[in-house]
């Protein structure tokens, strides 16, 4: 009898190429150019500052690229770096698993350092980013981690080292060995995302990455793992996820999940992007004057109050990564500037007395009638928005926020964003060549031409 390992190795082997039509490239192709945009972004933070000062002079026999600069650094590093950019701002995409989100381009900048270590043409990139989209998002929709307290990114380890392997061509038993080696040393907790969030947040997933690189070299080398890191006493099942992990089917059976993933249109959590949307609606609707606000209510799934709506979100001195997971920071601030991009988390912002007075004016309510929705309707994200003005009652219902798979964001949306990201520290020459090339990735030999256009 195969062990999950050996059928998730098998489920792997069958995902290709040659099976995905346009769709599947051209979203690939999107959520590339998004994920380089807000790495570009990040490139400022206080997380990447300090992985680049830790890691920049490192030399190995293995290496890639850090984003924004031209030195390379061993791949696992690069990996960990360029994903920690892309992660920072939360303004990646974002998949609505079973029991919650997640965000599957968590690995793309890790599979693009990679690619370029192992010289893979655009093509293999593309299967490897399908892969892990796919294996984190069909594992978080059969086995569910949050219950036991496990972070989303505990599936991270297996989707990691399963696109990292599949780029660089681990045998079977490789691979076996490479699951069980990251599986076992690697169960993220949730207490990463909730109450007081701190810069761990967006390196969580990063790490796993790092790890699971490292796990691919060791397996490479000879080194065994737990093989039956799922199914055995102590294993996967018993401690991080209890329900039956289903790999045996065709990859794509019902359609590859990288389709069901929304580009965010909003630099926050994203179960906070349906009540912003509906916010924002309903002021450019009626013309509403933030100061003539006399309260706004926010009815969301219990999950999404339980997260985002805890009483520190309403405190006064919040630091970034806890505002934006917070949604009466962001509902707030995006009614008075009108945008929430990550401009409205810089410090003048955070601490703005305006931004403050509607705070005070939000209340959230967990709402039963949303949640038998949802249980309904896993992929969506269903809020009520409503706004009282001088007495006038405003109400807006939103399913599916702008950038939600069932709302794309038009191409040139995508595009103001990225290049929104990447001014002041890209020319817009750069911008151009980065869209003209990721357009074309299926065409590239390697992927250096990339990372060489996104030098700072």
């Amino acid at each position: 009898m195969s062990t999950t390992s050996q059928d998730l190795a098998n489920y792997v082997d069958r995902i290709s190429f040659d099976d995905f039509d346009d769709e599947v490239i051209e979203i690939t192709s999107d959520l590339l150019i998004d994920t380089i945009g807000c790495s570009i972004g990040a490139f400022t933070s206080p997380p990447a500052k300090s992985l680049r000062k830790e890691y920049l002079d490192h030399r190995g026999k293995t290496a890639a690229t850090v984003v924004g600069t031209d030195t390379d650094v061993p791949v696992e590093y690069a990996g960990l770096i360029n994903s920690a950019m892309a992660r920072y701002l939360d303004y990646n995409d974002c998949y609505m698993a079973t029991e919650g989100a997640c965000h599957p381009s968590d690995h793309i900048m890790g599979l693009l350092a990679v690619a370029q270590d192992v010289n893979a043409d655009g093509k293999t990139l593309v299967e490897a980013i399908v892969t892990a989209y796919e294996i984190e998002c069909l594992g978080l929709d059969q086995a569910p981690t949050r219950p036991q307290g496990f972070d989303y990114t505990a599936w991270g380890p297996y989707s990691s080292v399963t696109s990292v392997g599949k780029l660089l061509g681990l045998s079977t038993d490789e691979m076996i060995n490479a699951i069980g080696i990251v599986g076992a040393s690697n169960a993220p907790l949730y207490i990463t995302r909730r109450g007081d969030v701190s810069m761990w947040k967006g390196v969580a997933h990063p790490y796993t990455t790092h790890n699971a690189i490292q796990a691919c070299q060791m397996a490479r080398s000879g080194l065994t793992g737990p093989r039956a890191v799922f199914d055995n006493e102590y294993g996967f099942h018993d401690v991080v996820s209890p329900n039956k992990l289903d790999f045996n089917g065709m990859p794509a059976g019902d359609g590859y999940r990288i389709l069901e993933t929304g580009i965010k249109y909003f630099a926050t959590g994203y179960y906070i992007h349906s009540p912003l949307t509906g916010a924002l609606e309903l002021v450019e609707e009626h013309n509403i004057d933030p100061d003539e606000i006399e309260s706004v209510h926010i009815n969301i799934f219990t999950r999404a109050a339980n997260a985002l709506a805890t009483p520190e979100k309403w405190n006064t001195d919040q630091n970034r990564e806890t505002a934006d997971h917070s949604i009466p920071y962001s509902v707030a601030i995006g009614i008075v500037d009108g945008e929430v991009t990550p401009r409205q988390f810089e410090q003048d912002r955070l601490r703005g007395s305006d931004v403050h007075a509607i705070m005070e004016k939000v209340t959230v309510t967990a709402d039963e009638e949303l949640d038998a929705y949802r249980e309904d309707n896993p992929r969506h994200i269903p809020s009520r928005t409503t706004i009282i003005v001088n007495g006038i009652e405003y109400t807006s219902r939103i399913n599916a926020p702008l950038g939600h798979a069932d709302r794309p964001m038009t191409d040139e949306q995508l595009e103001s964003k990225v290049r929104s990201l990447c001014d002041g520290l890209l020319s817009n020459k750069q911008v151009d060549e980065a869209i003209e090339l990721t357009g074309s990735l299926p065409d590239l030999e390697t992927v250096d031409p990339i990372l060489e256009t996104l030098v700072i």
